[in-house]
């Protein structure tokens, strides 16, 4: 078995200077090793560009694929795409630093860096705060039928007058 992020690691070291492009797919190994509650499977395709240079690289990050989320509304497991860039810019220096949310620092005899955890960062930014079941052409929802109508159920609950009471405030 490999090590928690082997297949991650970028071998900084040895790179010559210019552009240099890896290709990796996030799938179901990597969140294993990651849990994530809300993440049940993944598939995502991500391209990486680095650029080189004698003091600094650039980072590329493009992703594009789906993971599968328990939706919210209805907790039946739904397919979510995913899709999105970011960049990160690494400098050499004195010790390993992030100084802001894109550039950081790593020691010059770094011989291999790891992209694991921005990978995981990245695609926990890529999710929606909200997880539900996408609406289908027409507009109407595709969450399981059998618990819409259970949630029904409750909103129909006699509401307490001291909360309707509230619905006529308005705020000026």
């Amino acid at each position: 078995m490999e090590r928690k992020s082997e297949r991650f690691q970028i071998p900084v070291k040895g790179l010559a200077l210019g552009n240099h492009h890896f290709d990796f797919v996030v799938e179901d190994a990597f969140f294993e090793q990651y849990p994530l509650e809300e993440i049940h499977h993944g598939n995502i395709k991500l391209q990486l560009d680095v650029e080189k240079e004698s003091r600094l690289m650039t980072f590329q990050f493009h992703f594009n694929g789906n993971l599968q989320l328990a939706c919210d509304r209805c907790l039946e497991n739904y397919r979510q795409p995913l899709q999105g860039d970011f960049r990160l810019i690494v400098k050499y220096g004195e010790k390993e630093e992030e100084l802001s949310e894109e550039l950081m620092t790593i020691p010059f005899e770094t011989s291999r860096f790891d992209i694991a955890p921005y990978i995981l960062e990245f695609i926990q930014l890529m999710l929606p705060i909200k997880h539900v079941h996408p609406d289908d052409a027409h507009g109407n929802s595709t969450c399981d039928p059998e618990m819409l109508k259970e949630l029904e159920k409750f909103e129909k609950q006699a509401v307490d007058p001291r909360w309707a009471a509230l619905k006529n405030v308005k705020i000026k």
